[in-house]
Formats: structure tokens, sequence, C-alpha cells
């Protein structure tokens, strides 16, 4: 539900960048994407498979998916997975045929290296296309939502036993949730000139947000609520107009904007290395340990992220001039 959720907020603000700093200026929204994910990802690449290399020199034995590459695996799998490894594209793909197919632990997804990337991958098919279906009349948008709400509900009633893996790996089947915020984006469009939404947005988007952080933190406790609820990812989509204007400008939901790329990398490079603790840490505090390590591994990617693309950005200001420069300022 998270991811998904996250799915919303991308579509919304996506269609906003998109219909105002992008709308003439392509190649710089594929820039800037591309600045926003790749640098990061690469770091947390390179830290994974020293600590994990580093492990294996001293202990005998890798962690991680370093145990599923010596180990040897399928030819195929292992091309797949190295160029999914370096380009984050492909990454679902490996995680819908190892579930699908039941090759499971042998699969491609074993020789992924962060698996939580697989969402990632969703993400930057929708950002390839995401240009193209803006230039869409809103009536042809409208359509693609209901299009994939369906093609949802069809893999919902007749997936059989592998109907949650194609929900959600399969690519087509997140396009609900980001078309979803594509259509937030638009009912913010239309609120903004109704005088009486300025004047509601910090108390309804105050409301909206403590209305999901209590379904998020409580969710067990809502018996009304269900396992893919489409009431809890309505009430996301239509809190979003409120909840965005009431905060774009809050300088805690910009530090967590920053921070949230990295916890979701960095959380699933800890876990993968995380099992020497068992023989150093009780069970009962194996958790703190993790999110203690996860967000000075984030600290330390978004340092390091910082450097590379200030040097990144030098080296293209100096080689395209001030215009290039000025391209990759902001993500």
């Amino acid at each position: 539900m998270a991811v998904e959720s996250f799915y919303v907020i991308s579509g919304f603000y996506m269609a906003l960048v998109l219909s105002t700093r992008y709308r003439t200026h392509l190649l710089e929204f594929y820039f800037n994407r591309f600045l926003r994910l790749y640098p990061a990802y690469w770091i947390f690449l390179t830290i994974f498979l020293v600590l994990s290399s580093a492990y294996w020199l001293f202990v005998g034995h890798p962690l991680g998916t370093l145990s599923a590459w010596a180990d040897g695996r399928n030819p195929w799998f292992q091309t797949w997975a190295a160029l999914s490894n370096l380009g984050i594209i492909g990454c679902d793909w490996a995680e819908l045929y190892s579930y699908v197919t039941n090759t499971g632990g042998l699969g491609p997804n074993s020789l992924i290296a962060i698996q939580a990337v697989w969402s990632v991958s969703v993400e930057i098919v929708f950002y390839l296309l995401a240009p193209f279906v803006l230039r869409l009349p809103k009536s042809a948008q409208v359509g693609i939502f209901f299009a994939t709400v369906l093609l949802r509900a069809a893999i919902w009633y007749g997936g059989g036993g592998k109907w949650t893996y194609w929900m959600y790996y399969f690519a087509p089947a997140a396009w609900p949730f980001f078309m979803g915020g594509v259509l937030s984006y638009h009912l913010m469009t239309w609120l903004e000139r109704r005088g009486w939404f300025a004047l509601q947005t910090q108390v309804i988007g105050s409301i909206s947000l403590a209305a999901i952080g209590m379904i998020i933190l409580f969710y067990q406790e809502f018996h009304a609520l269900r396992f893919q609820d489409w009431r809890y990812y309505g009430l996301v989509g239509l809190g979003m107009p409120w909840i965005f204007t009431a905060f774009k400008d809050s300088r805690f939901d910009n530090a967590l904007a920053a921070w949230s790329y990295p916890l979701y990398l960095g959380h699933a490079v800890i876990l993968s290395l995380y099992s020497p603790l068992r023989h150093f840490v009780p069970d009962g505090q194996r958790v703190y340990v993790v999110v203690a390590l996860t967000v000075l591994l984030s600290k330390v990617v978004l340092v390091l992220d910082k450097r590379v693309q200030l040097r990144f950005k030098r080296e293209v200001s100096v080689s395209g001039g001030n215009s290039a420069g000025q391209t990759a300022v902001s993500p």
C-alpha cells in the first residue's frame, strides 16, 4: 500500500511539473529524472557490493544476492540480472517471472542486488511515457485510468493463484495509481479556480493527512478496510490537492522528500546485509539496529549524492555552457 500510495503521489507530481516547468522542456525533464534516480542508486549498489564482497573475503561466504551469484545460475538469468542491476529497468519483470514460473529463489530476482528497486523500474516506465500521456485530452486520460482499472480487475478475477504477483509487479497494473494521481492534479487545477479553495486548504489538508496517517498506523484496527481497498486509495487521491497546497512550502516536507528515496533503497541494502547481526543483537532489538543503520547509510548516500551531482553539473556547465548547466540545477 505504501508503494502504491507513492505511485499516486508520483502521478500527481509528474502531472504538475510536466504542465508547468517542463511543459516545453522534455529533454530537461528526462535529464533531471535521471539525476534524481540513478546516481544515488549506483552509490547504494556500490556500497552493497563492497560490503558483501568484504564479508565474503574475511568470513568465507557472501551476503545477500552475491550468494546466488556464487552458486552459479542460469546464464540467461545472470545476463538479465546484470543489465537490470546496472540500469534498474527489468527488475520488476525479474520479480514477476520468478514468482509466476515458481522459480522462486532460483529465478532472476535472486540475482537482483537491491530487490526493492523493482518499484523504481515501474516508475521509470511511467516517467518515459508520462509526457506523452499528459499531452492527450483530459477525456483520453480519464479513459486510460478506467481502462487500467479494468485491466487490474481482470487480473484480480482471472489471474488464478498468481493474481497478486501480476497486480504488484506488472507495470500496466500499476497505472490506475499513476493516472489517479494525474487526475488528482487536474482536480487541483479546477479547485484553484474556486475562491473558497485557498481558504480551506490548511484545514482540509491537515485533516486529510491525519486521516491517511491514522489508517497507515492503525491499519489492522480498521476492520472496514481490506488489502487493496479502493477507499483508501480514493482518500489519498482526493486528499492530494489539499495536502499538497497546504504543505508545499513546508521545510519538513521538503526534507522528507529528500530522504524518502535513500531510505527506501537503504533499508533494502541493510536488510540484505544484516544477517550477521543475529549473532550480536537480541531479536527484540534487531529492528532498532536496522532502522539506525538505514538512517546512517541514507545520510552517507545523501552527502555523496550531493557531491556527485554538483561535480556532474559543473562538468555539464563547462562542456555545454550556461544553459546546459542550468538544466541540471534541480532534479
